[in-house]
């Protein structure tokens, strides 16, 4: 047995899996079929949220798996321990140094070890991470893993390559929706005729097939200097967040839009975009969200006291979100952090604290179940009230600058006209 077996399953599925289940709304997978058994396999997903994307593939598989994390967050030596005690290895890159590059080479030779004995390995081919729903160019560090293994064992070791899609309805907040599908399996050992008559040619059709397979299984925007409209009119305008974690029907929304785009309607986006990042309003509070009243209305008791009980351990995640960490796809990733550590952490601060003051056991039992229980509340009772300062700031910036909100309301109607053309 390996000597952190027993940590990394209890922490890979009674702590992560099921905070997982908590803090997403809905987690649907798709495509575990293609996984094979007895086999190795190199887990290639595409890479938009931070750690968010590792995490809900590897507490969704069976193998044991290993996930290569950039060398950065091994710095600090007691981060570097927790980290290699959850089957993380540092990869470096070419920013980290050239010396330091060279000890990719340990680390590759330690996962070749990983796959021999039937192991998996994750790691994004995208080399970095973007909140941009596109597939960037690939870089070769997986295609040298899976060459180098094929080759050590001779061709025979049969390892597959598996592009995984992750699909989020938003980036950036709790309770939504994930689609994790994973694709068709690439059997190495197919190549095995090719790479020896051109090694380059093999290792451009393995980074091309895992492209085409990831631009299938997620929403991939092709066009860059479009993006804006399609971030506007595909997410931002969408009623239905749910459709955004489906490829095969939004990915045919985004050729028709893509088709139809003129030069007037990317000045029109762009210019609703950089408004509203200018005055921090988001298109859906102008439009409005969609809620149920009736849920709204018969939860509220339920809802207040979720807002109340976590709002200041919240802070701390508030603060790094918005003041600290300027990268945001790092915000689901702490948000999700403190959700399974903070929270609890102060949930058991007020028990203790309620046990010292002489409070009833059985009152004490239900505050902590109530908290539970109530958690997932706390994003939407956050963004009642978020919605309400940023309907304020609509307000004061209808006041404060009548002529671009103007610009920014008939954008919007514009763009929601073209939407319906489009799409209807």
């Amino acid at each position: 047995m390996r000597k952190n077996y027993l940590w990394f399953q209890f922490f890979r599925y009674a702590v992560i899996k099921n905070g997982l289940r908590l803090f997403y709304k809905k987690i649907i997978l798709e495509g575990r079929e293609n996984l094979p058994k007895d086999k190795p396999i190199l887990f290639v997903p595409n890479h938009q949220n931070s750690f968010m994307d590792a995490l809900l593939v590897g507490t969704n598989i069976k193998p044991i798996i290993y996930f290569l994390t950039r060398a950065k967050a091994f710095k600090n030596p007691v981060m570097a321990k927790f980290l290699r005690s959850l089957n993380n290895l540092p990869v470096y890159r070419v920013r980290d140094g050239l010396s330091s590059v060279k000890k990719n080479n340990a680390i590759f030779d330690e996962c070749i070890q990983y796959l021999k004995r039937n192991d998996a390995l994750l790691i994004f081919p995208e080399a970095n991470h973007n909140l941009r729903r596109s597939i960037r160019p690939l870089s070769k560090g997986f295609t040298r893993i899976a060459f180098d293994a094929e080759i050590r064992e001779n061709w025979k070791m049969g390892l597959q390559v598996i592009p995984v899609g992750v699909n989020y309805t938003e980036h950036r907040r709790s309770r939504n929706t994930v689609r994790v599908i994973f694709g068709e399996p690439i059997d190495m050992r197919t190549y095995k005729e090719l790479f020896e008559k051109d090694e380059r040619e093999a290792t451009e059709d393995l980074k091309t097939r895992v492209s085409d397979s990831l631009k299938s299984i997620v929403m991939h925007v092709p066009n860059m200097d479009n993006y804006a409209v399609h971030k506007v009119v595909l997410e931002d305008l969408e009623h239905n967040s749910e459709m955004l974690t489906n490829p095969v029907i939004v990915n045919k929304n985004v050729e028709k839009v893509e088709n139809a785009i003129t030069p007037e309607i990317l000045d029109t986006a762009e210019s609703v975009t950089k408004i509203t990042e200018k005055y921090s309003i988001e298109i859906k509070t102008i439009i409005g969200r969609k809620r149920s009243l009736f849920a709204l209305l018969v939860l509220s008791p339920f809802y207040l006291f979720s807002w109340i009980n976590n709002i200041i351990p919240y802070q701390p995640v508030r603060k790094l979100t918005t003041q600290i960490i300027k990268d945001h796809a790092f915000d689901i990733s702490i948000k999700f952090v403190s959700g399974i550590f903070l929270f609890p952490i102060f949930w058991i601060l007020i028990s203790t604290t309620l046990i010292i003051a002489g409070v009833p056991k059985l009152f004490i039992g239900l505050y902590f179940v109530l908290s539970i229980c109530t958690s997932v509340l706390f994003k939407d009772a956050n963004l009642v009230l978020r919605d309400i300062k940023s309907k304020k700031r609509l307000r004061i910036f209808k006041q404060s600058s009548p002529d671009e909100y103007q610009t920014l309301v008939e954008g919007i109607k514009s763009l929601n006209e073209f939407r319906r053309e489009v799409l209807n």
